[in-house]
């Protein structure tokens, strides 16, 4: 481990993201009628707690996989910051979940039809079908697809989003330097406490933004910040 970062400093994150699991408990717990705006909060807060355990990982093994659960970390706390911002952009964002699945499924159709058909089984057809028809029976007119980009201007993160975005992105792809870079990476593991600061910062503020919003209101009846 880096001297810069001591296990001391990482037994005190792992304190603090075991609150990011007793949120989760306490979202998971709660009575409400808005259980679309519960499973939201429920699988943003897995999703932090998912993402530092990998955090944590690339800090031992790797600068690519650090960079990457850096930059996850903070596309998790730029959405957070916007569904709790209002009720229309919660929904936004959970609507785009049908989307997301189509074009997921339907990009490995895709792939698989030119390497090996016999992938693309009858249970990979009856999901894209099921989410495909789920979309058209949800959808009232097509909407424009959520970016991040957009996103994180109208939460106040655009500068961050731009500059780590694109020092992640060179990260955790094989470009010359890193593959020649050696089995200890050089000088990019000079960068390993730096991202796992930076990444574990965003969890930090998605638990604080939304502890204050569930402190804030009762039940999930109306998520809207107070």
């Amino acid at each position: 481990m880096p001297e810069e970062l001591t296990d001391a400093d990482v037994e005190l994150l792992d304190q603090a993201f075991a609150e990011v699991w007793g949120l989760g408990v306490r979202v998971a717990e709660c009575e409400t009628d808005a259980v679309w705006f519960r499973g939201l909060l429920a699988g943003l807060l897995n999703s932090t707690l998912r993402e530092y355990q990998h955090l944590k990982l690339g800090l031992r093994m790797s600068t690519a996989l650090l960079a990457w659960a850096c930059r996850n970390l903070l596309e998790l706390n730029i959405y957070v910051q916007y569904v709790l911002k209002s009720e229309a952009n919660a929904r936004r964002f959970a609507g785009e979940r049908l989307a997301d699945g189509v074009d997921i499924f339907d990009s490995f159709k895709a792939w698989a039809a030119r390497n090996d058909p016999s992938l693309v089984t009858p249970a990979v057809d009856a999901a894209l079908n099921s989410l495909i028809e789920l979309k058209a029976q949800e959808e009232s007119a097509p909407g424009r697809a959520l970016s991040t980009r957009y996103v994180s201007a109208e939460v106040g993160l655009a500068d961050e989003y731009a500059n780590m975005n694109k020092v992640c992105l060179k990260l955790i792809r094989p470009t010359a330097f890193s593959v020649l870079a050696g089995d200890d990476e050089g000088e990019l593991a000079l960068l390993r406490p730096v991202l796992f600061r930076s990444g574990a910062g965003h969890g930090l503020e998605i638990l604080q933004a939304v502890r204050q919003h569930l402190d804030a209101i009762t039940g999930f009846d109306s998520p809207q910040r107070r």
